[in-house]
């Protein structure tokens, strides 16, 4: 029987595997539109674990851990404004892919600790 800490446990676990599948994918294909799609994967999970780690860090007690959540949010949200703002320019969107990326790695290991 499962407690709860094991379903927590499995939860972050498969919550990286699916980070590092993106990120993984988002630099590694050479199609444009599949690119794109795990751009907007990445942009997705690093949104969902900033509020994550703004959620747990609720209530007062973790006020660093709100606020990097908030900037977390932040970035994935310029990154998403970048991108779609750069009209196909291919160095803009290296940089809002490398911003997305940041901002998933950044907001998951606060979501951890």
């Amino acid at each position: 029987m499962l407690t709860s800490l094991d379903l927590l446990i499995i939860v972050f676990m498969a919550l990286a595997a699916v980070t590092l599948l993106s990120l993984c994918l988002m630099f590694l294909i050479r199609n444009k539109t599949a690119s794109k799609v795990f751009f907007y994967i990445a942009s997705a999970l690093g949104l969902y674990v900033s509020w994550i780690g703004f959620r747990i860090g609720i209530g007062g007690l973790f006020p660093f851990q709100i606020a990097i959540g908030v900037l977390t949010a932040l970035m994935c949200v310029g990154a998403f404004v970048l991108e779609r703002v750069s009209k196909g320019n291919e160095k803009a969107f290296m940089i809002a892919r490398f911003i997305s990326a940041a901002a998933l790695v950044i907001g998951f290991f606060n979501a951890i600790f």
